[in-house]
């Protein structure tokens, strides 16, 4: 069952710039509560990412369409263990899937828990499969790189990926000056980092989102608020202006319509 639209009435009248969360996943909390209050907190845009089976289906209920929009993926982790069948099977939820979905994501390499050369081919494998139907369906890629991001820029570039976000970044000063390059977007957690703040620097304005990554690096969406903080220092911009920057961004990316401002809560 779909979440139900969680921003009924609101009584309150103060005035918060709206914020964006371009990537957590909700599917890991329990029930509503958590969204309700990032939204009524301002967070007017979550993007929620699955990873397997289960986590797919689940991000999917939970997504409302409105303020929760759901990204479907098979994440590294699960990648080296799940079976050819239960791929197609994702796959198949993904197609049946498109009209809703806003990224294929929560996808990528992560080479710190390969144990073993068949673990880094499968999920190289899984990962090419994941910007297959990215690519067949028109829609962006929202990845986890950990310890691997060189190679994922080769990937995305060889394969003629266009759109692509690169989530918790991870790259350095050259990666940042490739990711330039090739159009990618890139999103900052809610942790400081002295190397992504160097990295950051490089990067356009027009490609930087902000995350909670929650609850895994966040608390909930509502941290996204801390990511602006850091992006706001890096970049040398208040922090009202770069909120409006980083949801304005999010929104193209995922293509999610409508303007976000200020309004009422």
């Amino acid at each position: 069952m779909a979440m139900k639209t969680v921003m009924a009435d609101q009584t309150s009248t103060v005035q918060r710039v709206e914020l964006a969360d371009a990537h957590c996943h909700l599917d890991l909390f329990e029930g509503n509560d958590i969204a309700m209050e990032a939204l009524g907190y301002g967070v007017n845009i979550i993007v929620t990412n699955g990873v397997d089976t289960m986590s797919n289906i689940k991000t999917l209920s939970i997504s409302d369409g409105r303020h929760v929009f759901p990204a479907l993926g098979i994440d590294p982790q699960h990648a080296v263990s799940m079976m050819d069948d239960e791929v197609e099977f994702n796959l198949n939820m993904i197609r049946s899937n498109s009209d809703r979905i806003v990224a294929i994501g929560e996808v990528g390499l992560d080479y710190v828990i390969s144990e073993s050369p068949a673990q880094l081919t499968r999920q190289h494998k899984i990962f090419e499969k994941m910007i297959d139907i990215a690519l067949e369906l028109g829609k962006p890629l929202s990845i986890h790189s950990r310890s691997a991001i060189g190679d994922v820029l080769d990937i995305l570039e060889e394969k003629g990926v266009k759109s692509a976000h690169l989530h918790f970044f991870e790259g350095d000063e050259e990666h940042a000056a490739r990711i330039n390059e090739l159009g990618y977007m890139v999103s900052v957690p809610p942790q400081k980092s002295a190397k992504r703040s160097r990295a950051l620097k490089i990067i356009d304005l027009s490609s930087i989102m902000a995350e909670s990554d929650s609850p895994a690096a966040g608390s909930s969406p509502k941290s996204v608020e801390e990511s602006i903080r850091i992006i706001a220092d890096i970049k040398g911009m208040g922090y009202d202006e770069a909120a409006a920057l980083t949801t304005a961004n999010t929104k193209r990316f995922f293509k999610i319509g409508g303007t976000i401002g200020i309004r009422k809560i």
